[in-house]
């Protein structure tokens, strides 16, 4: 009887036991798939805290930039420009850089050589003004009619002021210049001899106007619609001559329906 006993006794131990390591192996796995649960991208404040979940890394495609509706930086004359010299005016494509150089105190112009007719657009032109005083110029052209009779023009001085000013003509076809700016200093601009960039942006009959990045000026006139865009350099009545060198120019659409 003992005997059996003692039996008894000892398959109740090791039922025992074996419920203990069944109980801590169960234990063991539940901690362990809760510390998996846990680490997966969140961290676990405990108290007052919160559980926050650690960002997800998410690649951005960039939207694609507009082709341009014109663009040069002249390595060379693919685009067609119109160069040469006459009397008095030089128009040269060297050195990655269109020149234009003019003596006969009068404007020289440069049309792009593109037969598109510009509506709403952003333009942005680098140059550099190399021999000016404070009244010889460099600019655009904007919204022209065929021969620049009516246009928006930006002009900017040797003495590192601007204008913009629209042109017409008067009932008995002389040419009128009507200053929407007048000449004005701006710190924005660089002086002679170094190089600046101007990005004018027509959206309808709004014009803004950026010298190297800083906003400078806004107006509205609804005259111009649409037209052609030129470049050009004017020498004053007070120099022997103007001379500045465009490094590139560039014309955004602003919409779908920028050029027709």
């Amino acid at each position: 009887m003992v005997s059996e006993n003692k039996h008894q006794n000892k398959q109740l131990k090791v039922t025992i036991c074996i419920a203990v390591l069944l109980l801590l192996l169960v234990s063991s796995s539940i901690f362990f798939a809760v510390k998996i649960a846990d680490g997966k991208g969140k961290t676990v404040r405990i108290g007052n805290g919160s559980v926050t979940a650690s960002p997800s890394v998410t690649e951005l495609t960039p939207s694609p930039s507009p082709q341009p509706l014109f663009f040069d930086n002249f390595i060379d004359n693919k685009n067609g420009w119109y160069i040469g010299d006459i009397a008095g005016y030089t128009r040269l494509i060297s050195n990655n850089t269109l020149t234009l150089s003019d003596t006969n105190h009068k404007v020289l112009t440069e049309s792009l050589p593109t037969s598109t007719s510009f509506d709403d657009f952003t333009i942005t032109a680098v140059f550099t003004l190399l021999k000016a005083d404070a009244h010889d110029s460099v600019g655009l052209y904007l919204r022209g009619d065929s021969n620049l009779d009516h246009d928006y023009r930006l002009e900017v001085f040797g003495d590192t002021s601007y204008a913009i000013s629209k042109e017409w003509l008067d009932t008995e076809h002389n040419p009128v210049i009507t200053y929407l700016i007048g000449p004005t200093h701006t710190n924005a601009l660089k002086p002679s001899g170094q190089q600046n960039t101007v990005t004018v942006i027509m959206q309808g009959s709004n014009l803004t106007l950026l010298i190297n990045n800083t906003v400078v000026t806004t107006l509205t006139d609804s005259d111009y619609t649409r037209g052609q865009i030129a470049l050009f350099v004017n020498n004053g009545e007070t120099s022997d001559g103007v001379t500045a060198v465009f490094s590139s120019i560039v014309v955004y659409p602003l919409s779908d329906h920028g050029s027709k």
